[in-house]
């Protein structure tokens, strides 16, 4: 079923408010996405924004104090839900997932103890999801893009250049080319409650300046273990070897990879600069972090709880997506000045002309379940860039 991207006023507001005094509410499933609301959250409906869905218990709540609340609660009845991500403390996902743990907490008033596991404490990434499959944990945050195992559109938003800003590829999710991606989802047991966590693009980094893919030939370049990843690699001419991305770091210092590509807030949170001190924002990519839990456990969930937890998610986003940039603009500067590191003066023309063929070529191998997708994404962004 394809997921909706907002919050509706009236309902949000009346759900959460009756979830924090017991209340209940019917409300239908949810419909179609809007493209032209508030992007990024999955709900029962479309139009909210982000302040109006969250209960006036929490929404003043800034992280530390949603910490210290969450610490003064009773949780001795309350139901343990094992919510893991990859980050390490300090980084961006890390930060946004305790807030939105301790919300829910907070919201819940001690209903639900959401327990967070970061830095791979429950596994990597692909043993967390199936982790959610098989009902050893209720919930995690990823890159969305890291569910193309189950979802293969989602292919489209890790290829190099597919798009061109963050606001084309959420209007690609929030379209009717996204409807097989998100029935993809749940079919594999997977709910999305928010997927609007906007990183910072995408750019190359190495251990020498990377100005133009001739620079990349012949690398060792890091990858996840997704296929869209080393197609990106082989396109710059760079060869691509997996690590996972706890020992990303610890890689670049032993020599196993030579560099790689990151979203730009995790170059310096994750230490990466240190090793491959030349980065390139050539802003290849618009990754977003989403949120999601186990079918099982979510639809078993009372209604009222499931705006609640939603609204919660979608108040970590907003806060999230307001401190991002800025932060990169101060890692910038600090990188600059004390990390050492040199931003290149890059070829952008170069390297998407290296990716000029890599639709047409994801396309011939099977890359999207939808037929045609890249072709159609293009088309899709035509029409927004002629409509913005």
């Amino acid at each position: 079923m394809k997921k909706a991207v907002c919050l509706t006023l009236a309902t949000a507001m009346m759900a959460v408010s009756l979830a924090a005094c017991g209340g209940s509410t019917q409300t239908p499933s949810s419909t179609a996405a809007d493209a032209g609301t508030s992007q990024g959250t999955t709900a029962d409906s479309s139009g909210a924004s982000a302040d109006s869905a969250v209960s006036s218990d929490i929404s003043s709540l800034d992280p530390e104090a949603a910490k210290e609340a969450a610490s003064k609660i009773d949780y001795s009845k309350a139901e343990v839900v094992k919510f893991g991500n990859s980050g390490a403390v300090g980084e961006p996902a890390y930060n946004a997932c305790e807030y939105f743990t301790n919300l829910v907490d907070v919201a819940s008033k001690g209903k639900y103890r959401f327990d967070f596991y970061p830095s791979e404490q429950l596994g990597n990434e692909t043993t967390m999801m199936e982790n959610l499959q098989s009902g050893l944990q209720e919930g995690m945050m990823s890159s969305l893009d890291s569910l193309a195992s189950y979802s293969k559109d989602l292919n489209i938003l890790s290829m190099a250049f597919a798009f061109k800003s963050s606001e084309e590829m959420l209007n690609f999710l929030g379209s009717d080319i996204a409807n097989q991606l998100w029935s993809d989802l749940d079919d594999n047991g997977f709910h999305v409650i928010a997927y609007g966590f906007e990183k910072n693009p995408r750019g190359f980094f190495g251990k020498k300046p990377l100005k133009s893919p001739a620079d990349m030939k012949g690398m060792k370049y890091r990858i996840p273990q997704l296929p869209i990843f080393e197609k990106n690699a082989q396109a710059m001419g760079a060869v691509p070897v997996v690590v996972s991305w706890s020992e990303y770091a610890y890689a670049l210092k032993q020599g196993t990879v030579d560099g790689g590509e990151c979203s730009k807030d995790s170059y310096r949170s994750a230490g990466l600069y240190e090793s491959a001190p030349y980065f390139s924002e050539v802003d290849y990519a618009y990754p977003v972090e989403a949120i999601y839990f186990a079918n099982d456990w979510w639809n078993n969930l009372p209604e009222e709880d499931q705006k609640m937890i939603t609204a919660c998610a979608e108040q970590a986003q907003d806060i999230y997506n307001k401190q991002i940039k800025q932060t990169w603009e101060e890692d910038k500067k600090w990188l600059e000045t004390d990390g050492g590191v040199t931003f290149v003066d890059f070829d952008k023309d170069a390297f998407m002309a290296a990716a000029s063929n890599l639709g047409a070529e994801l396309q011939s191998e099977d890359f999207f379940a939808t037929k045609d997708l890249y072709d159609q994404v293009v088309k899709l962004n035509e029409a927004f860039e002629a409509s913005h």
